[in-house]
């Protein structure tokens, strides 16, 4: 934008590009998270490693099995696989064939080289083993996990999470907490975070020069005006040399040179005069505007301007004297805005670029003093004012004295031609005053136009270069909403007093919040810049349900609210699918009315001609905690306290069978 440009922040004085009251919706192209079936294992790899890093371990689990299935294969694809496939769910939500699954690969542990991701992936088996109740000592488990290099035991940790609970994360929390806390903040999140929300910028535009208005009657009369002046003008000098007197010749002579320069002189005179006029219009003229409807886009480019032109004033003490002296142009160029993007569909966030550049090219101009130079560009100088007036004076007697003579000549013949002579110049000089000046207007305004479209251009680069660089990935977006969530997750301990040994099961359900924001990258679900987060924690003595929202903006909650009920309080679960694009979360108490909880709605299911429809609403119910949740609520609804001690896929003893 502008070496003046500030970061934006959440507030309404967010830096040109930030939304002004409007929510924003954005797809950012990326292939670094879209695979092709035909690519090949290492690729998809590749980009299943990506999105596990963002958070749709979904289909991050079948692009990494998919190349294991095509021979693509180590212990570093085996770990992430694992990761992928317990990431956001519990060990309960694992199928028997999932399981399976993770008993052939912890039989393959040993036939991979010696490295780190042997050691890690080792560690993840053991744990699994712990946890399934094979014979595996969590205590060891829990030592070898510690012993795992730390971006290893990141990922563990950080994926695992609905795994590791209880006694074999007590451990594990305190760092996990501290993690957080660092996390949270890590990246410039706060300084960046904003450009992930904001809108792809639309590119520039510029209004179309008006093109010139010269019709074929006004080349008709000048023509047959010049024509006729110039055969009567020549008809009088010739009755003037029949007349053979040396002062008449030298006053013909002299009035068609005063005459030419006059005629001149007086042009450049009167265009300059009609371009100033012009130009005063669009800076000192009219600044009210006409109302328009509230809320529409006319009226959101109104906002956007008052907006930027307060924010960008160039001294604070004189704002008022600033505001009121640009009037003109601010409403000249909102008027361009809307003109040239009303019936295009693009909302205002997607220009606001554009608006913030605009003030900050009329403020650069304020500062150096050119903003009204049109004046001097336009001002006529004296020596044309001179050569016009000293010209018409010698002029007009001169050619007095050359009719007088002509007269005298032929008297009839002269005087219809001084008649016609004055019609055909009449004509002439106002229809090709006006031909010359339109040609002349349309040549300067194409060059204006030119230039500032250059502009225009360069500082579209410049801010998309800038979005393009500061725009987090899907990694990073993941690790702050994980850190937010976990600092939520230790508030609610300290608040109930409870110790993360005694959480037997958690799941967030995240939603979108009333005004948020969206965006996403292509291939990859919804995020918002605010979450209404509800955390269900599960206890030996019950449900504790917190309800909250995450402004992801700023990384603060606003409002609580807190629900606790016993096992046998939750009467009945059901999901309420209206269409194929909106679920509900319908919870049942005995002691209340039944809880509708929307986990998604018809308009964030957006996908591009390249996704499917049910895929890709499956992958934004994933990233939301929708299963997880839905499968502890359900298991509660259906066993009440015993489904903490059931899980549905281990294997009776052989007594029980």
């Amino acid at each position: 934008m502008s070496e003046e440009s500030e970061k934006p922040t959440t507030k309404v004085s967010a830096e040109p590009g930030a939304t002004v009251g409007i929510v924003a919706d954005s797809v950012h192209n990326s292939t670094v998270y879209v695979s092709a079936p035909a690519d090949p294992p290492a690729r998809k790899y590749e980009v299943g490693l990506k999105l596990l890093d963002g958070g749709t371990p979904g289909r991050a689990r079948d692009l990494i099995g998919d190349a294991i299935a095509h021979d693509f294969d180590s212990a570093e694809v085996r770990f992430h696989w694992i990761l992928a496939l317990l990431s956001k769910r519990s060990y309960r939500d694992l199928n028997a064939q999932e399981r399976d699954q993770l008993d052939q690969t912890s039989k393959l542990v040993h036939s991979f080289p010696e490295g780190e991701w042997k050691r890690a992936l080792s560690a993840v088996c053991k744990l699994l083993d712990a946890t399934a109740g094979r014979e595996a000592d969590m205590a060891a488990a829990i030592d070898e996990l510690f012993t795992t290099p730390a971006k290893q035991r990141d990922k563990i940790m950080r994926h695992l999470d609905l795994v590791l609970t209880g006694g074999m994360k007590d451990r594990l929390w305190a760092q996990a907490r501290e993690a957080a806390k660092v996390d949270q903040v890590s990246n410039d999140r706060f300084g960046r975070v904003w450009a992930y929300f904001h809108p792809v910028p639309a590119r520039p535009r510029i209004r179309p020069v008006a093109s010139v208005s010269i019709t074929d009657g006004d080349q008709i009369r000048r023509f047959f005006g010049t024509t006729l002046f110039l055969l009567t003008v020549g008809y009088l000098g010739w009755l003037v040399l029949l007349r053979a007197e040396p002062i008449a010749v030298i006053a013909y002579l002299l009035a068609l040179v005063a005459g030419y320069v006059a005629a001149r002189n007086a042009l450049e005179w009167r265009y300059r005069t009609l371009r100033m006029r012009t130009k005063e219009q669009v800076y000192f003229g009219p600044t009210e505007r006409r109302r328009v409807p509230e809320g529409g886009f006319a009226n959101r480019v109104d906002q956007s301007f008052d907006h930027y032109f307060s924010k960008y004033a160039p001294d604070e003490e004189n704002r008022q004297h600033w505001l009121s002296a640009t009037a003109g142009v601010r409403n000249e160029l909102r008027n361009e805005i809307v003109e040239i993007y009303r019936e295009t569909r693009i909302s205002i966030g997607e220009i606001n670029w554009l608006i913030g550049y605009l003030v900050l090219e009329v403020r650069k101009r304020w500062r150096a003093g050119t903003l009204f130079d049109f004046q001097q560009q336009y001002r006529t100088s004296p020596s044309t004012k001179a050569w016009c007036l000293l010209s018409l004076v010698a002029a007009i007697p001169a050619a007095a004295v050359a009719i007088i003579a002509a007269f005298q000549a032929a008297p009839l013949p002269a005087v219809a031609a001084a008649i016609a002579a004055g019609l055909g110049g009449r004509t002439a000089a106002q229809r090709g005053f006006h031909i010359i000046a339109e040609r002349r207007r349309y040549a300067e305004e194409s060059l204006e136009q030119e230039r500032e479209f250059t502009k225009r251009v360069a500082a579209y680069d410049r801010w998309e270069r800038k979005l393009d660089s500061i725009r987090p990935g899907e990694d990073e977006m993941e690790t702050w909403l994980i850190a937010d969530k976990t600092l939520l997750v230790d508030k609610t301990l300290r608040h109930y007093r409870l110790a993360w040994r005694d959480i037997i099961a958690h799941s967030f359900l995240q939603t979108r919040a009333t005004g948020a924001k969206r965006a996403r990258f292509e291939g990859c679900p919804w995020r918002y810049s605010k979450y209404d987060i509800r955390l269900f924690l599960v206890s030996l003595d019950g449900v504790r349900e917190i309800s909250t929202e995450l402004n992801f903006e700023t990384g603060s909650f606003n409002g609580e609210e807190r629900s606790n009920y016993r096992f046998d309080a939750v009467s009945s679960v059901h999901v309420a699918t209206t269409s194929a694009l909106k679920y509900t979360l319908e919870l049942t108490l005995s002691n209340g009315p039944t809880r509708n909880i929307r986990v998604t709605e018809p308009d964030d299911q957006h996908p591009s001609p390249e996704e499917h429809i049910n895929s890709f609403v499956t992958l934004n119910l994933e990233t939301a905690g929708f299963t997880p949740t839905l499968h502890i609520l359900e298991g509660i609804a259906a066993e009440g306290k015993s489904w903490i001690h059931r899980d549905p896929h281990r294997p009776s003893p052989p007594g029980q069978r």
